[in-house]
């Protein structure tokens, strides 16, 4: 058998092991010369002192930082009165708002972005305005360029007036390549009560461009209660489409009921005042207008309407709210009244005649417009994430009527020229509808159908019956326009735009098939779309 040791023997092993080192060196270290064990005597004489100087030092520099503290809180007391001396100062911490306050919060937030599908606005660079009054003033100043240009190809002459309503000045978006509104806004806060804007448009005109003033107005930020007045040259707030700028339509043009009854949209120089409702859940808005009237609407300038009150002047109310997460809605309705002065275009494109082939070239319309308007939105975004997938329903319908005297020059052969008055009426409504789906991020499909009714114009008693019989303004043509859009948009920045459309607004049997192709680039801090 072979030994096996125990625990105990282990153990002593073990120490041994550990003390061998010890016992075999220490004759190396007897060995060591006297010089040596000297040297390292000194060194550690050394680095004793050394340690020593040091902790004296830090003391003496401890001693003195108390020192210095000391000083100093008696400074402090000498020179500070103590609390009871103090008059009592009034806290200035801002009062908390109240529930009307808290809920016209709340109902500027709804009006500002009802599940708006336009991403949100770049932020602007702060700009430090000059010292005025006095004060040192910063402000967020924003600028934004629109870029819009086209290319259409059309069967028939947009430039040519649409059959059986009263020249207005709407034209169509021109043959070939042309540029649309290139458009330049600044924005930004005044003070603490006022905002202004200011929208330059550079437009084609021909083959020449013009320079105009879309937008100039200023605005109150801090009446109470939800009321806000606007003053200058503003896109009016009737209906829904009319205060849109072009980059934020979904087609190429607008439609057929604007163009007739506004000749476009209602762009005028006035005063605005609104009022929005301090509501929890629901949009509640009123406004009316009052603007001086120099569009298509109410007609050109004369001597007898160059007067200091103004000529048109307008109602609206606008309500909506969300449903749950994924629903939005908004609905409003709007009045305006002009009186028209002077209503005339280039009767060249009309080509009237009366019975005796007369040629009309002047057709003058002074008297009174009335416009009734009602439009509804609905907007459908999953989870509220419209940029991944959204739809939008979108229609307005118009109720119209214009009454007054129609004077008319022609040429009525061997008498030279003959004037030809006459009482007018004419009603007339229009509607469109459309819907956009955006089915995949960047990409959308629209299509809109338009409708107008022209209705039947009444003419009072005339020494001249036939003069108007023939014109394209009497036949009270419905024209029907159908079309089609798709757009991408590589970002908030940037979109191409595919349209084809096919309408008969230039009488009967006469179609217009046209194809556009349109791009839109912003540059800038981009602001947020208008529900």
């Amino acid at each position: 058998m072979f030994y096996q040791p125990s625990r105990a023997h282990l153990r002593t092993l073990a120490h041994a092991l550990c003390i061998a080192p010890t016992v075999f060196s220490a004759p190396l270290y007897a060995q060591e010369t006297p010089d040596v064990q000297t040297q390292i005597k000194q060194i550690q004489a050394s680095i004793g002192q050394i340690k020593s100087d040091y902790e004296q030092r830090i003391a003496v520099l401890e001693q003195q930082v108390q020192q210095l503290k000391q000083q100093n809180q008696q400074l402090v007391q000498r020179t500070q009165p103590s609390v009871s001396t103090l008059p009592i100062a009034e806290a200035k911490t801002p009062a908390a708002p109240t529930k009307t306050q808290q809920r016209l919060a709340k109902a500027t937030a709804i009006e500002n972005s009802i599940t708006a599908v336009a991403p949100p606005p770049a932020a602007a660079a702060s700009t430090p305005l000059p010292n005025l009054g006095g004060q040192n003033r910063s402000v967020e100043l924003g600028a934004e360029l629109f870029i819009d240009a086209k290319y259409s190809a059309q069967s028939q002459n947009p430039q040519n007036a649409y059959a059986g309503v009263l020249p207005n000045g709407a034209e169509g978006v021109p043959r070939g390549f042309s540029i649309g509104e290139t458009e330049l806004s600044l924005k930004g806060a005044v003070d603490n009560l006022f905002r202004a804007e200011a929208r330059f448009v550079l437009e084609q005109e021909g083959n020449s461009t013009a320079l105009k003033t879309e937008e100039l107005y200023a605005e109150t930020l801090g009446l109470p209660g939800g009321t806000k007045l606007k003053a200058g040259k503003y896109w009016s707030n009737v209906g829904y489409l009319n205060d849109k700028h072009p980059h934020e339509w979904d087609f190429v043009d607008l439609p057929l009921v604007y163009k007739q009854v506004f000749g476009g949209q209602l762009n005028e120089t006035g005063a605005q005042l609104s009022w929005l409702a301090p509501t929890d859940n629901m949009l509640f808005k009123l406004g009316g207008e009052i603007a001086q009237g120099s569009n298509g609407y109410t007609g050109t300038y004369n001597s007898n309407y160059n007067q200091n009150k103004p000529r048109l002047g307008t109602l609206f109310a606008k309500t909506g709210g969300d449903i749950g997460d994924a629903h939005s809605w908004q609905g409003g309705v709007s009045w305006v009244r002009a009186t028209t002065g002077n209503s005339s275009a280039n009767q060249a494109s009309y080509d009237l005649t009366n019975t005796a082939g007369n040629t009309i070239n002047t057709l003058n319309f002074n008297g009174g417009n009335t416009t009734w308007i009602a439009d509804f939105v609905y907007r459908w975004a999953p989870f509220g994430n419209p940029k991944a997938q959204n739809f939008k329903l979108q229609g307005e319908m118009f109720w119209n009527k214009q009454s007054g005297s129609m004077t008319s020059n022609f040429d009525c052969g061997d008498a030279g020229q003959c004037v030809q008055g006459s009482n007018f009426a004419q009603n007339q409504q229009g509607f469109y509808t459309q819907g956009i789906y955006q089915f995949i991020p960047n990409w959308r499909f629209g299509y809109r159908y338009d409708r107008v009714f022209n209705g039947t114009n009444s003419y009072g008693l005339s020494a001249y019956p036939d003069v108007l019989a023939n014109s394209q303004v009497q036949s009270g043509w419905n024209p029907v326009r159908n079309t089609i859009m798709m757009d991408w948009a590589n970002s908030e920045y940037s979109l191409i735009r595919l349209q084809l459309a096919r309408d008969n607004a230039f009488g009967p049997g006469v179609y217009n098939n046209a194809l556009y192709l349109q791009y839109i680039m912003s540059l800038g801090a981009h602001s947020s779309h208008k529900y």
